[in-house]
């Protein structure tokens, strides 16, 4: 092949890289924006420890494998439903958790560990729901990495739907966000300004290693190549 073709091919190539990535990175970014306070504020006072506490210095940040790793030790641990939300060291010592216990005790895991830009996330897995959910969100410069070890084994690319994972409120470093463009959030506090804590969740039991490696819903998340954090700084 002509060296002049091999190199529109290139050029054509890398231009259909960057416009997807473009296009991909966009999907997977949420419209949160800082307020005073939410209807969780009160209930969440038992962790507002761990939720404000700056991120441990390190150079690199957690590993893809040592996040995955956590997700798969926290997606074993037998669910339970609490009331109240228990802080990271009652999940840990009981080891049993609901959702919320859960995703708390990743968020503590990961700012332990140099992890930066997480959100604690309160929303719906689904639309149809008729409960909340709780989960980690982690900003990082490949996308928004979606966090959810009481359903999955291990870290994904959050991709926009309207269906699944939709997100009312978080919580990260001392801040308070709501999402925009939000009916069902903005439903939620016109009608009940003291919602219950989220307890979308259910009794999990250990799974084959290889059941492990798949995500519980492939067509609202994305599988992430490792590759992507090998020899990275801090995200």
């Amino acid at each position: 092949m002509a060296p002049a073709m091999i190199s529109l091919l290139k050029t054509i190539f890398c231009l259909v890289v960057i416009t997807f990535g473009s296009t991909f990175a966009g999907l997977a970014q949420s419209t949160f924006f800082e307020v005073g306070s939410t209807p969780y504020d009160r209930q969440m006072e038992r962790v507002q420890p761990t939720l404000t506490a700056p991120s441990m210095y390190s150079v690199y940040g957690p590993s893809l494998a040592a996040v995955n790793q956590w997700m798969i030790e926290l997606r074993a641990m037998p669910y339970r439903y609490s009331p109240e939300w228990k802080t990271p060291v009652e999940v840990e010592l009981d080891q049993v958790g609901d959702c919320k216990g859960k995703a708390v005790v990743l968020y503590d895991w990961m700012q332990a560990n140099g992890a930066t830009n997480l959100r604690l996330v309160i929303g719906k897995r689904r639309a149809t729901d008729s409960l909340t959910h709780a989960w980690v969100e982690w900003q990082t410069k490949i996308g928004t990495l979606l966090l959810d070890p009481t359903f999955n084994w291990n870290a994904a690319i959050k991709l926009r739907n309207r269906q699944t994972y939709i997100a009312f409120y978080g919580y990260g470093g001392g801040h308070k966000y709501q999402v925009g463009n939000s009916a069902l959030a903005n439903r939620a506090i016109i009608t009940n300004r003291t919602p219950a804590a989220p307890a979308h969740g259910a009794i999990s039991r250990p799974m084959r290693a290889a059941s492990r490696l798949r995500s519980s819903y492939w067509y609202d998340e994305g599988p992430i190549d490792p590759r992507f954090f090998a020899n990275r700084p801090s995200l």
